[in-house]
């Protein structure tokens, strides 16, 4: 599906201006209520979209879309496959819900979009047409709500977000997910600032365990060590704390001599140059810096010296 596909709000739209040509104007109808802020007491909750219109011709009416959740068989079948496709949990974990899963979740059962004829709608109006302008400024109103969160999706068809990293991280023999951080309150330091973003005061802190992430998805398909990975995720946010701790390019620099010292596995001063395209002498002085603190590993002496990464 291409990146330029259109998003959850207007699929869901789509539901209703795809109808026959006998709804349309009652569609319009709604479209107008729904854009002067019509509808209120929204709700989306797991089978079932409800709201309050009110409406110029009448009281203010009731009305609802209903849309059967799939049953616990068809979820569990649905979470079974769900849990190796690493790229979706990830999203979710992010608190996305990206547009391809449109295609991922009908092909495990779990279709996220209905058609008109899966859903019962019922108004107060008591039209003799369904759906009714009520109905329309309802559903419009829903759409832009699952615009700005759609995973407001999954508690329709009847799985928070949460519930569903529950149930895969449980799939994939990890247990029940963790969180991955605590949660850290910035609103003092968004509330200091009116206009200038200098003026949002950043309290920068080591994260606790770089590999919650990975530890959350499991064990990605194929592998079956998860701790070269892991090392490479640590190494990354030790690099990214000294950066991010005013050590600057003297970080990045370093982290490129080991990157390209774990490359060679051993090296000599003279490879490492040649291969970085720095002078012998401010190699050999990075790489014993570098044994000072544990990082490298350094065997024999004079031209015969070989380094390696510790890690």
């Amino acid at each position: 599906m291409s990146s330029d596909a259109p998003g959850w709000g207007a699929r869901w739209r789509e539901v209703l201006t795809s109808g026959p040509p006998a709804v349309a104007r009652d569609v319009q109808r709604g479209q107008a209520l729904a854009r002067r802020g019509a509808v209120t007491d929204l709700v989306i909750e797991p089978g079932r979209i409800a709201g309050r219109v009110r409406d110029d011709r009448l009281t203010d009416v009731r009305a609802e879309c209903v849309w059967p959740v799939p049953d616990d068989a068809v979820w569990a079948a649905a979470v079974e496959a769900l849990a190796s496709e690493v790229r979706f949990t990830a999203a979710l974990l992010d608190g996305q819900l990206p547009i391809e899963a449109l295609e991922l979740f009908a092909t495990v059962g779990v279709p996220l979009i209905p058609t008109t004829e899966q859903l019962t709608m019922r108004c107060s109006c008591a039209p003799t047409l369904t759906p009714c302008r009520h109905l329309a400024a309802v559903h419009v109103a829903a759409a832009l709500r699952l615009d700005r969160t759609p995973t407001l999706l999954l508690v329709l068809r009847g799985r928070s977000r949460e519930d569903l990293l529950h149930a895969v991280r449980a799939e994939r023999g990890g247990g029940l997910a963790r969180p991955l951080l605590e949660q850290v309150d910035v609103s003092a330091g968004l509330e200091a600032a009116r206009a200038d973003l200098d003026a949002i005061e950043l309290h920068p802190a080591p994260v606790v365990d770089p590999a919650a992430l990975l530890e959350h998805l499991g064990e990605p398909p194929g592998v079956e060590d998860l701790t070269p990975l892991v090392d490479a995720v640590e190494r990354a946010a030790a690099t990214a704390w000294r950066l991010a701790a005013g050590d600057g390019a003297e970080a990045a620099e370093e982290e490129v001599l080991l990157a390209e010292l774990r490359a060679q596995r051993v090296a000599s001063v003279a490879s490492l140059a040649a291969a970085l395209g720095h002078a012998p002498d401010e190699v050999a002085a990075r790489l014993d810096a570098l044994f000072t603190t544990g990082a490298v590993l350094r065997t024999g002496s004079g031209e015969r010296t070989r380094y390696r990464a510790s890690s």
